[in-house]
């Protein structure tokens, strides 16, 4: 059974830190305004603008933030400021952190790396959703059903998408960004995914190199493995919606012979209008209803 963490409450502390790519100023005061405006309360970890070559801050440095926001008793959740590049080199020093009682932490794109190693290692449901700097900022986030998943106040809540393979599945949900996660084929990171909903989504990447992630991940029997696929909308990656049905309709043919539902196009990491996904809680595919991905339980207690 994994631990929930409590659920947050107008007025309550964010700690906001970098494990990736550097910030920039503009975007802060963008991102920090809006935490505010949604009535919590930002604190911001020291050298937020830190900066060196195309990662924010030195490993020890970021495993600190993220220790020092897991003990302060007035922080009830942790967010991510943005993602980009470098969350990867905390993974061999994620086992130093203790974790006494879970809190909410919230990323996605490269800090897929962090919410895998929580939900793997330190047994806690975590949130795949927007990140502070960048689409909080950008005002790309479906902030309803986002203090709807961390208040708690949906214990039962539909998102939704379209169907490429039809079917019916449940289970626990797990995953994140396709890249990220192909990374870590062949190392001891990769994460749990047997009988497990398994989530991926990306930006930037061109139709051919999804193919050959997805092939990558057959290769090594994911697909074999889940009980069901759900697949984000891959911003910038087709040249227009021709490409990209083309792309989910070769997909479908792929993936038909394995017999587990696929859903494609939900709002996921790097949408327009990016809505917060708890991994680690059961969740349910039932195309024979309307299509979408439903949340069976409260992520927050």
């Amino acid at each position: 059974m994994l631990r929930k963490p409590e659920k947050l409450k107008q007025g309550d502390k964010i700690g906001i830190f970098v494990p990736a790519s550097p910030v920039r100023d503009s975007f802060r005061q963008k991102g920090m305004a809006k935490l505010e405006q949604l009535g919590y309360e930002p604190v911001e970890v020291d050298r937020i603008l830190a900066r060196q070559e195309f990662i924010a801050k030195p490993v020890e440095e970021s495993l600190d933030d993220i220790q020092h926001l897991l003990n302060r008793i007035d922080v009830r959740a942790l967010w991510a400021a943005r993602g980009g590049y470098g969350s990867n080199y905390l993974l061999p020093h994620l086992k130093k952190l203790e974790i006494e009682k879970p809190k909410i932490v919230i990323g996605s794109s490269d800090v897929s790396y962090l919410l895998w190693y929580m939900l793997e290692h330190f047994h806690m449901v975590v949130f795949y959703g927007p990140m502070v700097f960048c689409a909080l900022a950008e005002n790309r986030v479906n902030l309803g059903q986002l203090q709807a998943v961390l208040s708690g106040t949906e214990p039962e809540m539909k998102i939704e998408g379209r169907v490429l393979i039809p079917g019916r599945a449940r289970g626990v949900l797990t995953g994140g960004c396709l890249s990220n996660l192909v990374s870590l084929i062949g190392t001891p990171f990769f994460p749990e995914i047997r009988q497990r909903i398994l989530l991926l989504e990306d930006v930037n990447e061109r139709p051919y190199r999804l193919d050959r992630m997805l092939w990558q991940l057959d290769q090594i029997g994911v697909f074999q493995k889940i009980r069901g696929l759900v697949l984000g909308e891959f911003p910038d990656c087709f040249k227009d919606d021709r490409e990209k049905e083309g792309f989910f309709s070769r997909l479908g043919d792929y993936l038909s012979g394995i017999r587990i539902p696929v859903l494609v196009d939900l709002p996921l990491g790097h949408s327009d209008s990016v809505h917060t996904i708890p991994l680690g809680i059961e969740v349910e595919m039932d195309t024979s209803d309307r299509s979408g991905l439903i949340l069976r339980e409260n992520a927050v207690e």
